[in-house]
């Protein structure tokens, strides 16, 4: 039984290191802002509508996010 998987998203930061989410607004935590499937999408959003001022200033910063499940000890493994 796979218990672990990992998965790449990507969050979007500006050159000075805070980050930015889809509501405009800066923040220290990359953990307060949305993640995202692909950088692609991020380059999309950052030439769109709702892009910020100078989307220059910004790029897709990857994230590794680690799933771990916590197996019982009740629970017999395959």
């Amino acid at each position: 039984m796979k218990t672990r998987d990992e998965r790449i998203r990507y969050v979007i930061q500006h050159r000075d290191g805070s980050f930015l989410n889809v509501r405009g607004e800066r923040k220290s935590d990359f953990m307060s802002v949305d993640r995202w499937a692909n950088a692609e999408d991020i380059d999309l959003f950052l030439h769109g509508h709702y892009a910020p001022d100078k989307p220059e200033e910004y790029h897709a910063q990857p994230v590794r996010i680690t799933y771990e499940l916590e197996v019982s000890e009740n629970v017999q493994q395959k």
